[in-house]
């Protein structure tokens, strides 16, 4: 991080780096329809963008990212659904998104001595995004071959986002078995040795209940999913990682001052909500970089959570 690095230099007369980046391999968990796949196709696509935002440039940098834009033009932005990612996919066979993301240094934005630091960060980041299932089945199957090939990559991972629908908090106990089984199996394989973030990201906020109180996605998520929190807690305080709580919205919501979801809802039951977009010419994504952003850096970027 810049600001470590300006407190711990040795020599006040060393060169201030004209750029920073921050690369990260992440792992994106989570059950099924807890939207993994539109966060990330939202995320790429990076509709409707605000001038005002600190995000400057999403880049897809490989061949698959470039798919996940094409998903959102052609899918989601027709008001489609997305299709389940691939279960049958082995961890070397899963989709890795390459993204680069340029966002304005907060540093340069907020200090006094602006000169001294660059004025974008540019975040280079791999993603891989796997079937819900492997998340789900690690409570019954736990020694399946593919599951310990996905616990592997995982392992190689420097930051993991878990997303939970925020629409299902009746799923709080199946997300918390799951999580421990998960946290369980990632210690074992990783031999207690790697220090890991995980960032606990509540997805579909453009709800109501949750969009009137996204500026506090810890208290969304342990009002929503006090055994979940409770998990990541424990994990946490063993010096395994660090743990952050997030809101986000793949779709956003209409107007500001009686805002609407930007969503039509297809079903609703105990899983969860299942929704497309329904205006497509006013979809603007909310919160989507923010854990990105403290995954790669471990500083939070408040301006990235508004909206």
């Amino acid at each position: 991080m810049i600001l470590d690095w300006l407190k711990n230099r040795k020599n006040k007369n060393e060169d201030v780096p004209t750029l920073f980046d921050a690369n990260a391999t992440l792992r994106v968990i989570g059950d099924r329809a807890s939207g993994k796949t539109a966060y990330m196709a939202s995320l790429a696509y990076w509709p409707n963008a605000d001038s005002n935002s600190p995000v400057q440039d999403i880049s897809p940098v490989n061949d698959d990212a470039q798919e996940l834009i094409n998903q959102a033009r052609n899918i989601l932005e027709q008001g489609l659904e997305l299709p389940p990612t691939d279960l049958n996919a082995s961890a070397e066979d899963v989709k890795d998104y390459l993204l680069s993301i340029a966002v304005k240094n907060q540093m340069s934005l907020t200090s006094a001595k602006a000169a001294l630091f660059p004025k974008i960060l540019k975040l280079t980041i791999g993603c891989k995004d796997y079937a819900g299932e492997f998340f789900a089945d690690l409570v019954h199957k736990s020694k399946d071959a593919k599951l310990q090939s996905y616990l592997e990559d995982c392992r190689e991972a420097t930051g993991l986002m878990f997303l939970v629908d925020g629409t299902a908090p009746r799923k709080d106990m199946d997300y918390a078995r799951g999580l421990d089984k998960f946290l369980g199996a990632l210690d074992a394989v990783d031999g207690g040795g790697k220090m890991k973030r995980i960032a606990l990201v509540v997805t579909k906020c453009e709800i109501e209940q949750l969009w009137v109180n996204r500026h506090d996605p810890r208290k969304i998520a342990e009002a929503r999913f006090p055994q979940t929190c409770h998990k990541l807690a424990g994990w946490a305080s063993l010096g395994s990682g660090t743990v952050e709580y997030f809101t986000t919205s793949a779709f956003g919501v209409l107007g500001r001052e009686f805002p609407q979801p930007n969503s039509k809802k297809l079903t609703r039951d105990r899983q969860g909500t299942t929704s497309v977009i329904k205006d497509p010419k006013r979809w603007r994504p909310f919160g989507l970089v923010a854990p990105i952003y403290w995954l790669c850096t471990g500083d939070r970027y408040r301006e990235l959570e508004r909206g």
